[in-house]
């Protein structure tokens, strides 16, 4: 929500204003009003107003003026000009100062409530950009991760002053203090070696993995604590959303990269960045107490409890569904079962979106097969539907989805991977995650992930770092390029980690490979 100054000094117009709009409707949350520049003044730089409509024609100051001194205050302030005079002059000024538009009096109810409609729209807009473009630039390995990573380590371990440190978060980093989270710890066992975990590549990898998961979906925040043990703190955003399905979701996601069966633990919901290290402690206990290799994901009794009845019931539903194809009545009973058990549950509407979605793709598959033949769209249709539906429309959707499938043909499982694989060749020099290619097709990351182990039998990370190294190898081969401007134009931020991934895959440096091949040539000769 956004803050707007109205500045006119005949109090009828500015009141009228401020009274015939409907402002909330317009994302307008606090509504200023001043009869002239000196007090319009007064309120920017106490209030911070985001949008100002003003008068030309004021005693003391004019509108122009005022807006001169507005914006050495505020420069990125958004202005709405009102002038009772058709002047070629005040619009010729009015551009050079760069105001959003001008409008003569008495000026429409309905045509300003657009004006400042679009500007809110424009702030929106650049608020997102401005936010991508911050996560883009510490899920890249900038110093930016390096000092949240540090803030992030000084708050679970309560070390600075806290109240500075969640300022820090709130002006560098745009982050919502105040939100629900909820701490998840990955066991080192699933990617120590005897190297410590800055120079380990699995370790980096599983790292960047959790990052492009979660951080560059803005659902949380990726780390290491002081004993190197990867961190994720998971923002809530419901008042029954779990976490549970969100570390699910993730956890597959790492065996299908890494051939392993991650072991991560569940601390308590924190209310806020300032009781992080409760939920942190938390974990971190039930880390120490749980026995060697019982479970892969731990959490509290309670909790895990309800979670585990659910879980049952959707698995053996979803299995009901998927083996009784031929059977659809049978099968649509079953999918009213689960509507039900998602009310009786008390399941989040992001909980639910999901669940529909990975239910009806399950069996959308085995109805079609590998090799089944497919409409084109529906899998998108579907997704698309269930963006911003409640938990009742997304069963409602879904079971429209059932029944047209189970009377209709659908289309090749390959054509998926095709698709992927062809999007990974066009951005290889590009930010490529599972989550941002999974977004591109309309599917789930974590059924995504599955499917592309299944289908390639390797997982879609390690698929990605090969077309690279092969990009790189070629580059190397070829040109003359430093090591450091190859990295960049095979999609690597970080210089270290391209060359521990080169390594990694052909056993050498990547300088080392060059004078190698180059020696070669030479002979060749």
């Amino acid at each position: 929500m956004y803050k707007i100054l109205i500045v006119d000094d005949e109090k009828m117009i500015r009141m009228g204003i401020k009274k015939v709009i409907d402002w909330k409707a317009l994302g307008i949350c606090e509504v200023f009003t001043a009869s002239s520049a000196r007090e319009a003044l007064e309120i920017i730089e106490e209030y911070e107003p985001e949008i100002m409509i003003t008068d030309i024609q004021m005693s003391e100051m004019t509108g122009l003026q005022l807006i001169e001194a507005a914006r050495k205050r505020q420069p990125k302030l958004r202005v709405l000009v009102l002038t009772g005079y058709d002047s070629f002059e005040y619009a010729r000024q009015s551009l050079r100062l760069q105001v959003q538009d001008l409008f003569l009096k008495p000026v429409d109810e309905e045509v300003l409530s657009k004006a400042v409609k679009a500007q809110v729209e424009y702030l929106e807009a650049a608020k997102a950009e401005e936010k991508s473009s911050l996560i883009l630039q510490r899920t890249q390995g900038t110093v930016e991760q390096t000092q949240l990573e540090k803030i992030m380590r000084d708050l679970i371990h309560r070390r600075g002053e806290i109240p500075g440190l969640l300022e820090r978060l709130k002006i560098s980093y745009r982050m919502d203090v105040q939100r629900r989270l909820q701490m998840v710890l990955i066991v080192p066992t699933l990617y120590m070696s005897q190297k410590p975990p800055e120079e380990n590549f699995r370790a980096m990898s599983v790292k960047n993995v959790c990052m492009s998961v979660v951080d560059a979906q803005e659902d949380g925040v990726t780390f290491s604590d002081d004993d190197g043990t990867i961190a994720v703190v998971y923002f809530l955003e419901e008042e029954n959303d779990s976490v549970l399905e969100k570390t699910e979701e993730l956890s597959d996601i790492l065996k299908d990269e890494f051939d392993t069966n991650p072991k991560m633990v569940i601390g308590s919901v924190a209310e806020g960045m300032e009781n992080l290290y409760i939920s942190y402690n938390d974990a971190k206990y039930l880390l120490n107490t749980e026995k060697e290799g019982i479970q892969d994901i731990i959490q509290t009794f309670g909790a895990k409890r309800k979670n585990d009845i659910f879980r049952d019931i959707y698995a053996e539903l979803k299995g009901i569904m998927c083996s009784n194809i031929g059977n659809p009545e049978y099968v649509m009973k079953a999918f009213h079962t689960f509507c039900k058990a998602t009310q009786s549950y008390n399941l989040s509407q992001q909980t639910v979106r999901r669940l529909c979605f990975e239910i009806a793709t399950a069996t959308y598959f085995s109805y079609t097969g590998d090799l089944g033949e497919i409409e084109s769209g529906k899998l998108e249709a579907l997704s698309k539907s269930l963006i911003s539906a409640s938990g009742e429309e997304a069963c409602e959707v879904t079971e429209m989805f059932l029944s047209q499938m189970l009377s209709g043909k659908e289309e090749n499982v390959h054509e998926i991977i095709d698709q992927a694989k062809y999007y990974i060749s066009q951005h290889l020099t590009e930010e490529l995650t599972v989550a941002n290619i999974a977004a591109s097709l309309y599917i789930t990351p974590n059924y995504f992930s599955r499917l592309f182990k299944r289908v390639t039998k390797e997982g879609c990370n390690e698929y990605i770092v090969r077309k690279r190294i092969e990009k790189a190898k070629s580059l190397l081969e070829t040109t003359s390029l430093k090591t450091g401007k190859i990295a960049m134009m095979v999609g690597y931020r970080d210089t270290n980690y391209f060359s521990l991934a080169f390594k990694k895959h052909t056993g050498k440096s990547p300088t080392k490979y060059r004078e190698e091949i180059q020696k070669e040539g030479k002979i060749c000769l």
